[in-house]
């Protein structure tokens, strides 16, 4: 085969004047040279790529790939980790290891820990600390362990991240929310045995090759792997291959936990035990490092009897394997006739440096707004993307803010040339999917996270969350607030006990509706039947769909927005209910795509939303809006969003979903429940730009 590397190096960005523990997640030279020379050994042909926007120019100009092999760490927000896969995604090049969704999920160690919980697998209770004030709300007992919410290799680990009071554990969080400008993760302390479980293959063939015990050595920084430790192994740790009932335990846990994520091809799982001998899985890593005697999965292989070379030959073969089995993604997605491998373009240099240094935003520069390029057949739904761009455009212009307005596709190095070239003051993203993709929904603010170029809206992280509705689904379970009921493919293929009832038939990615109409509602008796339907629904709409039981009763939206100060507050806009008028008694409640979109439709011209309510829905509207406020702080929201509501007969509210870029055209529901609440159009646009702002940029938007 021939295969692409893609790699950040350390020299690279410390010759930038980055210091030794920002890059301690970027790869030596030796670590790509012994993966290149490895993977020769194989007999493959190998071309070395680099990063990100390396790796961008050659796909625009041509370039593919049979495989990527990507270790590639990028840098700056939650979706660093996915930007390589998401890229390699988006043009249809295969790339070992696991997706950019599981990237994201498992970098972010809050929801790798809630997706843990889901799946039954035990992690320890935790707080998500953002600002110093919120130290007064951990519950936790002493001691605790803090530590970067979203980092990597040890970053950020010392000493001091266990703290035995809450005076310990003000000092060390004051330090990581300064030095990583990013949320701490605080858990309780483990004063047990340390392991790391290397995993090799995909799914069901995945399988354990090692437990590896860390041992601190006399001259270690005791009581956690901390980053010196870890920088510094060789000297300060001692690692030992065990095999004891607690290592076949851990085993079992950490194979668990890795099929469970969907980690892909290769990876590690580390665990700790309690103070009861109990393992607790700490976070799993599925990008795993790869230095032949630094890193720990070619560690484990070694001891293990698996040399560097066999082991960079499993995980090609395992990611060549799912790429051409039945069902896999090889070819998936047509974005026009590709080029054949320019085995020969480009220099085949180590450098990973970027061509195009990131942009320093501009106090005083214009406000992008950002938008999906479409083609003229686009259908109803996106084409609502350029009235919102115009209209968002009129806000800015009276308010007084200089802008500009840009379709964006997949060409995202011609991107980061206009936001060097234009040094925005911010973004104002508008884009919904790239190549009329929703599932890349979370690509351009990747890219901007990685630039540094401030935007409106919700986070990288809150945008990759919500957007798969399974995985929006399952926190939400997990946090104890209230979602239908659903059963996804690979569930009902597994036999799942399946109530009798009604199911919609929901798409997994797209929103808007689409794919929603009377034929996504099926009434079953059992799993088989559901399963047979799914697949035959999926088939006829050609996206991916889950099954949700069915709601009938009312529906309710209600909008947040961030308050008049900017920063994190917000406000909740006034309720508003759907409401199905002169339905025919077989035509089924659902505000379904036709009447969303198709001004000829019946259900288009009946379905208007109302903003007053008897007093007697007033308990039932308050606990509609503590639910709202629920989902805001669960997903960390900003911004603007939406959170969709049925309510059965009974009463009960349902979350839906939660829309992190609900429509902000002027005749939208979101511009009317802010018209309800007494705010302009302008205003709200006012306040959703305050909100993205730094705080020190000076805000003169009008309001």
């Amino acid at each position: 085969m021939h295969l692409g590397l893609t790699y950040d190096l350390r020299d690279d960005y410390l010759a930038r004047g980055w210091t030794e523990d920002a890059v301690a997640e970027f790869d030596r030279l030796s670590t790509v040279d012994a993966l290149a020379a490895a993977i020769g050994a194989h007999g493959h042909t190998v071309e070395r790529i680099g990063g990100v926007v390396e790796l961008m120019q050659r796909l625009l100009a041509g370039e593919r790939w049979e495989l990527v092999f990507n270790i590639a760490e990028s840098c700056g927000g939650i979706g660093r980790e996915a930007l390589v896969p998401a890229l390699l995604d988006a043009y249809g090049v295969p790339v070992t290891f696991a997706d950019p969704l599981v990237c994201a999920l498992t970098l972010d160690k809050a929801a790798a820990k809630r997706m843990l919980r889901d799946l039954g697998l035990p992690t320890t209770p935790f707080a998500v600390i953002a600002r110093e004030e919120e130290l007064a709300h951990v519950a936790l007992p002493y001691p605790v362990f803090a530590k970067p919410l979203r980092e990597g290799s040890s970053k950020g680990v010392g000493p001091d991240s266990r703290a035995d009071d809450a005076a310990a554990l003000a000092r060390v969080c004051r330090r990581l929310l300064v030095d990583f400008a990013q949320p701490v993760l605080v858990e309780p302390y483990l004063p047990g045995r340390e392991v790391t479980v290397g995993i090799l293959g995909t799914g069901p063939r995945a399988e354990v090759v090692g437990v590896l015990e860390v041992v601190l050595l006399a001259g270690a920084e005791q009581g956690a792997y901390t980053y010196q430790n870890k920088e510094l192994c060789e000297e300060l740790c001692e690692y030992r291959l065990v095999a004891d009932d607690d290592a076949a335990r851990a085993a079992q846990l950490a194979l668990a936990a890795y099929r469970g994520l969907g980690c892909r091809d290769g990876g590690r799982v580390d665990l700790r035990q309690d103070g009861a001998g109990a393992w607790q899985i700490i976070e799993a890593n599925p990008l795993p490092g790869l230095h032949p005697s630094h890193s720990d999965l070619p560690i484990v292989c070694h001891q293990a009897g698996i040399s560097y070379e066999a082991l960079i030959g499993r995980i090609v073969s395992s990611a060549s394997e799912r790429v051409h089995a039945p069902g896999g993604r090889a070819g998936e997605w047509n974005l026009g006739t590709p080029a054949a491998p320019q085995r020969g373009a480009g220099p085949a240099t180590a450098s990973s440096a970027p061509t195009t240094e990131p942009p320093t935003p501009a106090t005083e520069g214009p406000v992008l707004i950002l938008h999906d390029d479409l083609p003229p057949t686009a259908r109803a739904d996106e084409q609502d993307a350029l009235a919102q761009a115009q209209a968002v455009a009129a806000a800015l212009a009276a308010g007084g803010l200089p802008h500009q307005t840009r379709a964006v596709g997949l060409d995202l190095a011609a991107l980061s040339d206009e936001l060097a070239r234009l040094r925005p003051r911010l973004v104002f993203n508008l884009v919904e999917s790239l190549a009329r993709r929703e599932r890349l929904v979370h690509v351009v603010p990747t890219v901007l996270d990685a630039l540094g170029v401030p935007y409106t809206g919700c986070s990288t992280s809150a945008i990759f969350q919500t957007s798969d509705k399974l995985v929006a689904k399952r926190l939400l379970a997990e946090a104890g607030l209230p979602t239908p009921p659903w059963f996804a493919q690979p569930e009902l293929a597994r036999g799942v006990t399946v109530p009798a009832g009604r199911y919609l038939l929901k798409a997994i990615a797209e929103h808007g509706s689409v794919g929603l109409d009377q034929g996504a509602l099926v009434d079953v008796v059992e799993g088989d039947e559901l399963a047979r339907a799914l697949a035959a629904r999926a088939e006829a709409v050609g996206t991916a769909l889950f099954a949700e039981a069915f709601i009938d009763g009312r529906e309710f939206n209600l909008a947040l927005l961030a308050g008049p100060t900017g920063g994190a507050s917000y406000e909740l806009l006034p309720p508003a209910e759907i409401v199905f008028e002169d339905f025919a008694l077989d035509q089924p409640r659902i505000v379904d795509y036709r009447a969303k979109w198709d001004s000829s439709s019946h259900a288009y011209h009946h379905t208007p939303r109302r903003f007053d309510f008897p007093a007697s829905d007033q308990p039932l509207l308050a606990e509609l809006s503590a639910l709202a406020r629920h989902c805001w702080a669960l997903f960390e929201l900003g911004g603007y969003a939406r959170v969709d509501f049925r309510v059965d007969a009974a009463g009960r509210p349902w979350v839906l979903e939660i829309n992190t870029n609900p429509c902000l055209s002027p005749d939208a529901g979101f511009a009317a429940a802010a018209a309800r609440a007494g705010l302009s159009f302008t205003e709200v646009v006012a306040r959703i730009v305050a909100a993205a702002l730094p705080p020190s940029a000076p805000r003169g938007v009008a309001r």
